[in-house]
């Protein structure tokens, strides 16, 4: 098991029923409706988070933990209540731990939070890639989430504004791609083809080739992959066939879409077939089989130069405004330094304490959740939340340049340029930078 972790009926708002008026790009908020929300008094509101659970994960499964982690929230909501609070509210913290290798555990932790803590909202890593423990959140519960590792199909079930990521979903991060190789004409003069997962190739109609027809470049054939489980024998056969296909119409640029096209496996019958085509992957996930490869002594390294887009990388947001903001509250409340994402901390076990991300992610979280919040006002409920988030536009979220919300947008970061693998940057490859970050609401 590969786990990436950086990862009953409720109401929200107790004193009124009243749905959202909010309509999509007015930019006006709706009046406000009278009264709180469950979870609110006058005095405080009760904020559920939710963290991964590490000490039930066999170390060889993760090499980088978070150690303590209500301490590193705690920091940040101390800070905020004695600054006064939310609107004169203080924030108080449900904690609640989730093994992400016990069946059913987020959404044990949602009922947990909802119906027992009865919590305002939920922020945190809450682990489920069946998207069931967020919806049984925001939907079920009808109870704000902010987590990560969302897709737009998972926010699109649950109630407009409930559901919100500090990160970006997949299908926007595929539009953002392609709007900036388009910007760039990184494609232009090169034939191009894609590849994707047949059970899951829905991206390639809706984003992907619309987009390469509004660029006007030449197309090769579309290859989608028949992929069932660890066994991938009819995968690479078909795999065989579309790249000879491919070589009779001189595709010299690929498109994967996809975690599971993108697999060292695949990369690899590829570039040794076709050395100069040009890989476009969907996902920033592809770097760690680079790094494999560069571990490995693999050369040429076949993900040298492979394309996706991604935010500040290394060191980069260490030197941002944002960064030390964060740093130097959680410094101050805990009296541990951050040391820089380039320092490892090793533990006795020999594993890795990222004290940069636990940092990172709890200021993040309860900055995102305080600035909507504040943004609300007294009559704190999920009425007034809902019609706030629709018509914010700019958004705090501490990790990243540029963020918003608005109505039908609920994933928040905004700050990506195009990055390429690098298999010399130390000690094990990296991602450089292609165009530099820039603002790409709008892509």
């Amino acid at each position: 098991m590969a786990l990436s972790l950086a990862a009953g009926c409720g109401s929200g708002t107790s004193s009124s029923k009243a749905s959202s008026t909010t309509t999509p790009g007015t930019g006006a908020k709706a009046a406000d409706v009278p009264g709180v929300g469950t979870g609110v008094t006058d005095n405080e509101i009760k904020l559920g988070v939710s963290m991964i659970d590490y000490k039930c994960i066999p170390k060889s499964f993760v090499d980088s933990i978070y150690v303590n982690q209500p301490q590193a929230y705690n920091a940040f909501i101390d800070n905020l209540n004695e600054q006064g609070g939310i609107n004169g509210r203080k924030v108080v913290p449900v904690f609640k731990f989730i093994c992400p290798l016990k069946p059913a555990a987020a959404v044990e932790a949602c009922t947990s939070l909802t119906d027992d803590s009865k919590v305002f909202a939920v922020v945190g890593t809450m682990y489920d890639p069946t998207g069931d423990a967020q919806l049984c959140v925001a939907k079920q519960h009808n109870t704000i989430l902010i987590t990560d590792g969302l897709t737009q199909s998972i926010i699109s079930k649950a109630p407009p504004g409930l559901l919100l990521s500090p990160g970006i979903t997949s299908d926007r991060r595929l539009k953002v791609i392609m709007s900036l190789l388009k910007s760039q004409h990184l494609l232009d003069g090169k034939t191009v083809a894609v590849l994707a997962e047949a059970a899951d190739a829905s991206p390639v109609d809706a984003v992907v080739k619309p987009a390469l027809d509004a660029m006007g470049v030449k197309q090769g054939s579309k290859a989608e992959l028949t992929i069932s489980g660890a066994d991938t024998t009819s995968a690479q056969a078909q795999l065989d066939s579309f790249i000879e296909r491919w070589k009779s119409e001189h595709v010299n640029a690929l498109i994967m879409v996809g975690q599971a096209v993108s697999s060292k496996q695949f990369v690899e019958k590829i570039k040794t077939a076709i050395p100069d085509m040009q890989l476009v992957a969907d996902t920033t996930s592809v770097a760690s089989g680079g790094q494999d490869e560069v571990k490995a002594g693999v050369t040429p390294n076949p993900y040298d130069g492979i394309i996706t887009a991604e935010g500040r990388i290394f060191l980069e947001h260490s030197r941002t405004p944002h960064y030390t903001y964060c740093k130097t509250i959680f410094e101050k409340q805990t009296g541990i330094t951050i040391p820089l994402p380039n320092v490892v901390v090793k533990l006795p076990n020999g594993q890795q304490n990222d004290i940069y991300g636990n940092a990172e992610d709890a200021c993040s979280y309860v900055t995102m959740f305080q600035d909507i919040a504040t943004h609300v006002g007294k009559d704190l409920n999920n009425t007034n939340w809902t019609n706030t988030v629709n018509t914010l536009g700019s958004v705090k979220v501490m990790n990243t340049d540029f963020a918003s919300l608005h109505a039908g947008k609920y994933d928040a970061d905004d700050t990506y340029g195009l990055v390429a693998f690098d298999p010399s940057v130390k000690p094990n490859g990296n991602w450089r930078h292609v165009t530099p970050v820039e603002n790409v609401s709008g892509s």
